[in-house]
């Protein structure tokens, strides 16, 4: 896997901070606490965000991160997701009262932020890597990313729910070198994972079963912390047998 994993939890108290994938020195995909693991020098030199969603464990470092570099840039930095991920972030928290609109500031001419919509009919380059979003079975509208980035394609799938239509999507995008798949909830509280729009070990398992063809490797994520141990040793001697691999708490 040729990206960066800043964060990869499920929540807090567990092992690492929460999503935030750095692709390149540009670009991120989603901007939890993960995010602070870069150095102030290094968050100046983020030009691009993808967000996955809007949830919080998703966006929680994205105003502190604008706080950081406004007034230390001469192009805004420019947030990515579906209409109705940036409406939701404009409207609870980029909206004066949670956090300052930075879409405002410091004026409406030369912003900080720049949010731009995109839809899982867009392809996107962005610095000598191709970007695909596509839609993922979860409680608010959510995106997964392929990654094609120096000849080897990464497919993260960020918070989703088993959907036979997600396997139908995944097998679109042609082979996948690696794929990261998140596993929420261990396997005896598999109707809270469904309810939630996210995997257990068994879904996860099934999913991945059910591809054409099977992924080079499969990076597991997203770990609920207080579940994380009994994860763990379920998720261990899925590895032990098959290409998967567990990516909580890797920086």
């Amino acid at each position: 896997m040729n990206i960066k994993v800043l964060g990869c939890s499920g929540g807090i108290g567990g092992t690492g901070g929460t999503t935030c994938l750095q692709l390149s020195d540009q670009v991120l995909i989603d901007a939890g606490s993960g995010l602070g693991e870069l150095s102030l020098s290094e968050m100046k030199g983020v030009r691009h965000v993808l967000l996955t969603h809007a949830h919080m464990d998703h966006i929680c470092f994205l105003p502190m991160f604008l706080a950081n570099i406004i007034g230390q840039q001469s192009e805004p930095v420019t947030v990515y997701g579906s209409e109705d991920t940036l409406a939701m972030i404009k409207k609870h928290l980029f909206n004066w009262e949670i956090w300052p609109d930075f879409t405002q500031l410091p004026d409406r001419i030369n912003p900080c932020l720049k949010l731009q919509t995109i839809t899982d009919a867009d392809l996107l380059v962005l610095d000598d890597m191709l970007l695909r979003p596509f839609v993922v079975d979860h409680a608010v509208s959510t995106f997964g990313y392929s990654i094609r980035k120096a000849n080897r394609h990464t497919v993260f799938t960020a918070d989703t729910g088993y959907d036979p239509r997600l396997v139908i999507q995944l097998d679109t995008l042609g082979d996948i070198d690696d794929l990261i798949l998140e596993c929420s909830f261990p396997d005896h509280l598999q109707e809270l994972a469904k309810t939630s729009g996210h995997l257990t070990p068994q879904l996860a398992s099934r999913l991945v079963t059910e591809l054409a063809t099977p992924p080079g490797q499969v990076w597991i994520t997203h770990l609920k912390p207080s579940y994380e141990n009994e994860l763990r040793q379920v998720l261990s001697a899925t590895a032990a047998t098959r290409h998967w691999k567990l990516i909580a708490g890797e920086p």
